[in-house]
Formats: C-alpha cells, structure tokens, sequence
C-alpha cells in the first residue's frame, strides 16, 4: 500500500447480484451481456483480473480491476484481496434495500477491521492512514423503475460518506445502458491518484490542517522575494514549475477575480497567502482535485501528505574513505536563503529570522548550540560563514539529514533537478596521501588533551573567540565541536575542530580525521605526558598527520614531566615543530595555527610506518640509555638544582638582562652516543643476518 505505485488494483465488492461483474463486462466490451436474454452467454461467477492499459489511464498508470465473489472464495481470500487493494468499489443494487443496508452493517465495518488488522501487525512504525483505502460508493442499475432519488435513498448514502471519511465519492451507474459506466472505474483511480481526505475535509468544506501545512510551505517557497504575497512574475514561475506553461495575461485575471470575493485574499493586486489557501480550496470544492495534487507531487509530496523518499534522498555511493561536501550549486542556493531571509540585511540571521528561514521544515534544526559551534557577531547573530559552516559540518557528518533539509527548504524545486547535485563526493584520502595534495575543501581535526588543557578554548578560538567573550558563554550551551572558515593561499577552506574523549575513539573508522591535534598545558607538569601516551598508542604507526600544540603560551610554563621534551618527540618520530596557541585577547588575534593546520591537510605526507625491527632497535636504545639515566640524573641534581628545586623546574626561565627564554638541556637525550651507538650496532647485525640468510637462500 505504501511502496512506490505500480498499478492501480481496483477491488469490486458487494453483495450476491448487485452487478459487480456486470459492470467490468460493460466496460470490457462496451455492450451489456446477460445470461437471461442471451442463452448463448453463462455469466460467471467471478471474472479473472482484467488489465486497463497504461495509455488510457491516468498518469499512465495500469489499472487492474478484481472482482470478488463469495460463492466461489472464502473470508480469507476477502482479506488478501483487501490488503493488496489500491481502491475499493462498492456496489449496491438501488432496487435492493438488503443490498444497501448491508453497505453499513458488513462492508464497510469489515473493511476497518481488516485495515485495523494489517496496521497493528505490521512492524514498521507507520501512520495508521496509510492503511487506510480510499472508497467509491457504486449505486448500479438505475435503469430499473426504483425512485433513486428518493429522501430516504439520498439520506442513507449521505449518512455513509459522513460516518466513513475513506469514502470518496458516490456514483450512481447502469451496467444494462452504460450509463457512467467508465465514470465509476475512472473515479476509482483518480481516488488513489489524486485521494480527497488527506487535503479537504468534506464535512468542513475546508482544507484539513496538514493541507493547510503543506500549501503553505509551497507558498513560502514561490515567494521568492519573501514579501508574504505573490507577484505576477512569481505566479508565473510557479505556473511553469508545476504545469509547464506560461499564465496567460487572461488567466492569471480570471484567477484573481475568483479571489476578490475577500479583501484579504489580495493585497495591492498580489495574491496572498490565506488567497492561495482559498484557490486550493476551490479546485477541490469544483473537483479539480488533479490540480492541486500535481502542485502537491511537484514539490515532492506523496499521497500521505509527507515528502516523499525520492524527493528527500541522494543516489550518490560514498566510499568509505572519501568525505562528501557541498556543490558549487549548494553554496549558490543557501546563499540564496540567507540574502532572502535577512531582512535587516546586516550579515547575519537573527533568531527571528532563522525561524522563518526553517519555518518550511517541520521542526527548526538547529539548536541553541549552534551559536558556539560556528561562527556569530557579538549580539550572538549567525553570521554568513557560520550558517555555511553549520551546513558543512551537518553535511559532513550527517549526510541524511542534510539533504532533507535541503528538500524541505526547496532545492529540489529551485534548480529543477534531483539533490545529487548539491554534493559532491572527495577523492579517497590514499590518492591525496599518495600525491602529497589533496582538492577538498573541508577537513577534520580531532583534537586531544588532558582536562582543562584548553581544549575548549582552542574551538572557541577557531570561532574568533578570546578568553572574554569565552567566559560569556552559558556552560551548558559548551559543544565539543567547531567549524569556521580559514583562509589558506587565497583559498577558503573550512576547518571542522572535534574534541574527542574516550567515548569517540569508534569515529576513527566512520570519519577518519585529516590532522590530528594533541594539545597539552603548558603550565601543567603532567599534559604532555598524556598526549605522548596518545600518540604512541594510537598514532604513532598511522598515516595521520599529527600536531603537538603547547596551550597558554602567555603565562609561565613549567618543565613537563616526560623524558624527553615536545621539541625532541616531535622530531624524533618526525612530526612538525611544537605550536603555540593562547586564547588571551593580546595573543589570539596574531595566531596561526589554523592556517597552519590547513596547509597540513591540504598536502598530507605518508609518515613513515615503523616495523617490528625499528621498535626493537627502539627498544635496545632505550634500555641502554636508561642505565645511564640515574648517574645523569643524580650529576644533574648535584650541578643545576638548588636546594628544594625539582627536575620539573619551569620549562623556560627569564633572564632579567634580555628578557630572553633558556631552556635547560634534556636529561635524556635520543641524540647521545650511547644511543647512536648502539642503534648502529643493532643494524649492523641486523644487517649481517639478512645478508647471510639470503647467501644459504641462494
């Protein structure tokens, strides 16, 4: 019922005699064959299915007519057919008030049983009007003498249509003269194609809410200078959007004077949106319900009034190591949204305004975090790059939901063209590594570090954000997450800053980043000995770039508690030099290391890949070198520190003469000669074995 339409199956039910088959022979053959006048002619039964061709029906759609009769199947087989069903026609005889009755008390109550039925056993959570089957009340031979227009034959049918909103329509037919004959099987398709219930409610003789809903995001999306009201120009666009042709001058008259009839429904000659509303109503009220349904599908509705998959989904396969991003196509629409939704046109949107900019979407997507995850003016505004950036980063992680809300906002509609083209998908990152240069425009970095490292204040740093306006912000609305633009070689880039804690190690394999950022206090003994551990860990044999970070530069730093210094590690496992970054507002507005991180991402290198033989020539070195670290240790003691000093001394010590830094040599150094030789001794036997081993190969 609810997979993508086919064919339209049009069940005929009823009782024994009404006419059902009578009906699909009449209009099979266009001529009335009966048993009783023809000796020659046994009418069955039952017929076999009978096919409508695709080039006769509506929409070219296949119709497949079903009779049903219980002299030859039973109520299961009543079941089967009625959940397979697209429509259902029943038929009553007008001569007959059995046959009538029977409408109300069997049939139609045994059709929401079986439809209550197939919904509580289905598994999907789905809305329950989805089961629902349109009806078409059928009143054949009105050839005979009965009064069928009758008060009492009105009042019952009546009373049906008000007690049973699946119904559709009524229509009153004569299988014996042919009369409205094709009429009843073309309302039984045209009540699935174009089905009333969802848009107007008949009783009410008005739009049902989630019509109301829906015409009104149409309205919104055609007004394209945001105005509240539709111009001839866009009336015109609309027209050609949805029917193909142009309004003529006399048209788009007629159609405004069907609305004079209501002040508010026109304003200075334009067409509002409570007169759009009243012109839906009135295609329904004359049953032009066609009309309407083509502007509805045309803006990617379904019969339940919710926007169909095709419409809200991309066709586009993204390999696990390339990332999506967004078109040039996609930048030109949002750019669109923001210049039509900033009314004030100061550069940003206000919350106001990204209300009305979301009021399409069924709810507003972002949330109050989004003001400390991108980028905002001092009134907490979005600017233009940080709605951009917020658009990224949901594309980035969460493709799905990206494109709907593209959908929803009218992309579809705006270029005329399927949401694949609002993306497109990088290269895999192992070409980019391979070559040394990658083309993307946006890129990861997962950023690590003790507690109260800086962390936060190194995303909010990416933002423009020093330490005062920092401390502005709420700390419940604190996200762990950061896009902005950077800019590199006179290109925009996009950074995307992901703090990242135990509970996140599992997005390696999801979203491997581009640069990964180890940051460590350095006015905390014990930080940079955490990022190390990282590295070596995780990092240390991965083709990742990786980045130490010194954070609060600006204040007194203290000797970290590791072996060997940030300096050393970085080039003894041949990382970039240490970087420096302070969120203090003398030091922010001067730093670089965005862009410096961009530059990395833009031309990736393959580290080396460490082997067992190198770990264990890494080994022997180490052993080596600590059996001399305690006599060092110890001269170390004796000739630098001063009573009640430590080894973990600041790091950096100021002369009063030059104001200059010194910083005191390593205690343990990877350069020393124990260290070199040693390790050439191990390689050099390491060496001689292969050599001999491949001599006794040979």
């Amino acid at each position: 019922m609810n997979k993508e339409l086919r064919e339209v199956r049009i069940l005929m039910l009823g009782e024994s005699g009404v006419g059902k088959t009578s009906l699909i022979l009449s209009l099979v053959s266009e001529q009335f064959l009966d048993d009783t006048e023809d000796a020659n002619f046994d009418l069955p039964a039952k017929l076999e299915p009978i096919t409508i061709p695709a080039e006769v029906t509506l929409e070219k759609i296949p119709g497949l007519i079903i009779d049903f009769s219980f002299r030859e199947q039973t109520d299961q087989d009543l079941v089967n057919e009625i959940e397979k069903a697209s429509v259902i026609c029943l038929v009553y005889s007008i001569d007959s008030e059995e046959s009538k009755q029977k409408l109300s008390t069997f049939w139609l109550p045994k059709i929401e049983e079986i439809e209550n039925t197939q919904f509580k056993s289905s598994s999907n959570f789905q809305d329950q009007s989805q089961f629902k089957r349109p009806i078409v009340i059928v009143g054949n031979k009105t050839d005979t003498d009965f009064d069928r227009n009758s008060p009492t034959q009105d009042g019952i049918i009546i009373q049906l249509v008000r007690s049973f909103s699946q119904i559709e329509t009524c229509v009153m037919c004569s299988a014996k003269t042919l009369k409205n004959v094709p009429e009843v099987f073309y309302y039984a398709q045209k009540s699935v194609l174009y089905p009333t219930a969802p848009v107007y409610d008949v009783d009410k003789k008005q739009l049902t809410l989630l019509g109301v809903k829906c015409f009104s995001r149409i309205f919104k999306l055609c007004d394209m200078d945001n105005d509240g009201r539709l111009n001839d120009s866009e009336l015109n666009e609309f027209q050609l959007k949805c029917f193909g042709v142009s309004l003529s001058s006399s048209s788009l008259q007629e159609v405004k004077s069907l609305l004079r009839s209501n002040s508010e429904n026109l304003i200075e000659n334009e067409i509002t949106l409570k007169g759009f509303l009243h012109l839906q109503m009135l295609f329904f009220k004359k049953g032009r319900h066609e009309t309407s349904w083509t502007v509805l599908k045309k803006f990617g509705y379904a019969k339940t009034l919710s926007l169909s998959q095709e419409y809200t989904s991309i066709s586009m396969k993204i390999p696990d190591s390339c990332s999506i991003e967004l078109s040039q196509k996609c930048y030109e629409f949002l750019q669109f949204l923001f210049n039509k939704h900033d009314k004030d046109k100061d550069g940003c949107l206000n919350e106001k305004e990204l209300g009305e900019l979301f009021s399409v979407c069924p709810i507003v997507p972002w949330g109050k975090d989004v003001h400390n995850t991108v980028e905002t003016n001092l009134d907490g505004s979005i600017t233009f790059c940080g709605y951009l950036s917020q658009w990224i980063l949901t594309t980035y992680f969460d493709i799905k939901t990206s494109a709907e809300h593209l959908a929803y906002l009218g992309y579809n509609n705006f270029f005329n063209e399927t949401l694949n083209s609002a993306y497109i998908v990088s290269r895999p990152k192992e070409i980019d590594i391979s070559k040394k240069q990658t083309f993307r425009n946006v890129f990861l970095c997962y950023v690590y570090g003790r507690k109260k490292c800086g962390k936060t204040s190194f995303l909010q740093g990416l933002l423009g954000r020093d330490l005062v306006q920092q401390a502005r912000i709420n700390p419940d609305d604190i996200t762990r997450w950061a896009c902005n633009l950077v800019q590199f070689q006179n290109i925009e880039k996009y950074l995307i800053l992901k703090e990242i804690n135990s509970s996140d190690l599992e997005m390696h394999e999801a979203y491997p980043p581009d640069v990964v950022i180890l940051l460590y206090d350095l006015t905390d003994p014990n930080s940079f000995s955490f990022v190390a551990d990282i590295f070596l860990s995780i990092y240390k044999d991965r083709p990742i770039p990786c980045v130490l970070v010194g954070t609060k530069c600006d204040q007194i730093q203290i000797q970290q508690k590791y072996p060997i210094s940030s300096e050393k590690f970085a080039e003894f496992y041949k990382l970039p030099p240490p970087q420096f970054f302070s969120a203090s507002p003398n030091f922010l507005p001067s730093c670089d290391i965005f862009p410096k991180l961009v530059a990395i991402a833009s031309y990736p290198k393959m580290y080396p890949m460490r082997s067992h033989i190198w770990s264990f020539f890494q080994r022997i070195g180490a052993a080596a070198q600590a059996a001399t670290r305690q006599s060092k240790k110890k001269r170390s003691e004796q000739t630098s520190l001063s009573p009640g000093s430590s080894i973990f001394s600041p790091l950096f010590s100021f002369s009063r003469s030059n104001d200059k830094k010194i910083r005191p040599k390593s205690f343990y150094n990877p350069d020393s000669m124990v260290f070199r030789y040693t390790f050439l001794t191990a390689t050099c036997l390491t060496m001689a074995f292969l050599l001999i081993k491949l001599i006794r190969k040979k």
